[in-house]
């Protein structure tokens, strides 16, 4: 027996070494850590999500000031081109747009690896699946092609030449300006990055879409914008609308106005205009482009008009369409003014009865030919009253009745769990005066000499209490009654 005893000790309370094992044992796993599991890690999918939308919010402020710095150096150059003569800054700016396209392009291809690393995490694809093998390399290879376009400092005195429209009059454009009007066409980038920043683009919806089979794209972010804040959805695409057609609408139009007289007498706003009134799906003709790039984004401007239109057509139809409560109300009126008209036939049926009567008692009663045009005026009258009542009844359709009774009947529920709740407070507070009464007789019992001293005081506070308790539930109970007028019926 002695000698089983460390053992018994051992196993009961572990060894000096089995203890200084366990503590020298660290957990080395983290979150990001590859463990196989059957079931989606929401932690890791919400890291990988938000690191996402960090390297996105990265990119959009990237390529929006390389598109500020485009648009400032074609301002630049153009004013350069007269001196023949292009200033050392408009060169710098060449160079800072290559470099931030060359960063926007990195920014992309990390983006999508890290959004093909939270489709893995979330069981999208498998495991062993690459860009090559998902459906993430087509909008890849699109967003690269639209960022690729972009005026350099090595193609900065390269000229393309054509001939004007109408007068056969040889012009030209510098291949940079040809690049800054295809770089207008990042806008539609920046309206889809933009997309990803509004709140309905997290990881918890996402969740949610994959559990119903639902895409979880831009698309659907912009259908719930479109439905929760369509008026400032329109603004936002009227905006970019305007600043991508319009000002590549100006790049292209330019290329006529080689000299400084005609450059001076041109104005900006008439690129605006333009596009203003394609936009609108108006088209008054007084301004209209005359170069082939010109007329290749209004045409595109068109596609884009009648689809903003389109978009603001559905707003307003949606703006307009009657709410359940005002359905409910418009009904009322109409059956208030149907009984109205109603009560006025019946006066005038009752009127003319009254004085056929008169008649009848004063005249022949062998006159049949009054009788009967006053008869058939009473049978008109009546199909009117019995069309009007036909009306009444159907003013209520079945559907504005069951959505009624459906509101009836959660009032009347939640008017039945208040009762009951009140019930229950009732009866609760029984049993407290049950066991203050019981606590208060065995603390008289034990106190008996102090209570001698003052009996009257104590008495009096619980009577006082006693009664106004009584008082409550008693009033409680005489307005029972008032609770059952407001039970609707089904």
């Amino acid at each position: 027996m002695f000698k089983q005893k460390p053992d018994m000790e051992i196993l009961k309370y572990g060894s000096k070494s089995t203890k200084s094992n366990l503590k020298s044992l660290k957990r080395t796993e983290t979150i990001l850590s590859e463990k196989k599991s059957s079931f989606e890690d929401s932690r890791v999918t919400l890291l990988l999500f938000e690191k996402y939308r960090i390297v996105e919010i990265t990119r959009f402020s990237v390529i929006l000031a390389c598109q500020i710095l485009a648009i400032l150096q074609y301002e630049s150059s153009f004013q350069d081109q007269f001196e023949r003569n292009f200033d050392d800054e408009t060169t710098l700016l060449l160079y800072l747009i290559f470099i931030q396209t060359l960063a926007a392009i990195t920014l992309t291809l990390i983006s999508y690896q890290v959004l093909l690393a939270y489709q893995k995490k979330a069981m999208m694809i498998t495991p062993q699946a690459s860009l090559l093998d998902s459906n993430l390399i087509q909008g890849l290879i699109i967003e690269v092609l639209l960022m690729i376009p972009s005026p350099t400092p090595f193609t900065q005195r390269i000229k393309i030449t054509f001939s004007e429209r109408y007068t056969n009059t040889l012009r030209y454009y510098y291949l940079n300006e040809i690049l800054t009007y295809m770089l207008t066409c990042r806008v539609v980038l920046l309206i889809n990055i933009a997309l990803k920043f509004q709140g309905f683009y997290n990881s918890q919806i996402g969740r949610l879409c994959r559990l119903y089979s639902t895409e979880f794209d831009t698309h659907l972010v912009f259908k719930i914008c479109m439905k929760d804040i369509p008026g400032f959805t329109l603004m936002g695409l009227f905006g970019a609308g305007m600043l991508l057609f319009g000002y590549s609408m100006e790049i292209a139009e330019r290329a006529l106005l080689r000299d400084e007289s005609s450059f001076s007498n041109y104005n900006v706003c008439n690129s605006l205009w333009v596009t203003l009134i394609t936009i609108a799906t108006v088209g008054y003709g007084d301004f209209y482009p005359t170069t082939d790039l010109g007329r290749l984004s209004m045409a595109v401007c068109v596609f884009w008009g009648v689809s903003n239109t389109s978009l603001f057509t559905a707003m307003l139809y949606s703006m307009l369409q009657a709410e359940t409560s005002e359905q409910l109300v418009w009904a009322l009126l109409e059956k208030a003014s149907v009984s109205k008209v109603m009560r006025a036939f019946s006066q005038y049926l009752f009127v003319r009865i009254q004085k056929l009567k008169l008649k009848a008692q004063s005249l022949n009663y062998n006159d049949k030919s009054h009788f009967q045009g006053q008869a058939g005026l009473i049978q008109e009258t009546l199909k009117a009253i019995t069309q009007m009542k036909r009306q009444y009844r159907d003013i209520d359709g079945e559907e504005t009745m069951a959505m009624a009774q459906r509101k009836f009947k959660d009032i009347n529920n939640m008017f039945d769990e208040n009762y009951s709740i009140l019930n229950e407070i009732k009866r609760l507070q029984l049993i407290t005066n049950i066991h203050y009464s019981y606590c208060h007789g065995s603390k008289c019992n034990s106190d008996s000499k102090n209570k001698q001293s003052s009996p009257h005081i104590q008495t009096n506070q619980t009577d006082d209490k006693q009664s106004k308790d009584e008082a409550f539930f008693a009033n409680l109970q005489d307005n029972e009654s008032n609770l059952f007028l407001m039970d609707f019926c089904d």
